[in-house]
């Protein structure tokens, strides 16, 4: 009897704990609210991508580390591809066209400088490229956010000399 009382509560526990997942799915289902996909305001694109690449390009290109630095241009690349995606305008400022037209040009130049592994060209790329930063800043009315070429390292937890 203790078997036959075993395997019916555990039957019923089951057929009620289907039924309760049913009704919760039904419910979950039915009033579920609609997800947004995310997409990083402009400013999350800078402070959490764009700065700490542009820091690391300098750092690896200054320290005559072609392959890093090759490396923190393209993923400096890859970010503005992924901002003229996601932030082409901001506040009626044409982002993607002041990418194309300001920062890129000037992000060939540190590839130009890195495939020559010239230091001395590098800096002078990377310059005009703090500068490119810059001039964009201003003409979205935020040359308050002035970038500068990198004095420190903060991030002493990466060897940026290479090997």
């Amino acid at each position: 009897m203790a078997r036959r009382l075993a395997i019916l509560l555990v039957s019923g526990s089951a057929i009620l704990v289907i039924a309760a997942g049913a009704r919760i799915a039904a419910e979950t289902s039915s009033a579920a609210p609609t997800v947004e996909s995310y997409a990083p305001g402009l400013g999350d694109f800078m402070t959490a991508y764009v700065q700490p690449h542009h820091i690391k390009l300098w750092l690896a290109g200054s320290a005559g580390n072609w392959k890093l630095a090759a490396y923190e241009a393209n993923e400096l690349s890859e970010t503005f591809e992924d901002v003229t995606t996601y932030q082409a305008t901001w506040k009626n400022v044409p982002v993607a066209q002041l990418v194309k037209e300001i920062i890129l040009p000037a992000l060939n130049k540190v590839d130009a400088a890195i495939a020559g592994k010239n230091v001395v060209a590098f800096k002078t790329a990377y310059g005009a490229l703090t500068a490119a930063c810059n001039s964009c800043h201003t003409m979205a009315q935020r040359e308050f956010l002035e970038i500068k070429v990198p004095s420190g390292d903060p991030f002493s937890d990466q060897n940026f000399k290479g090997h």
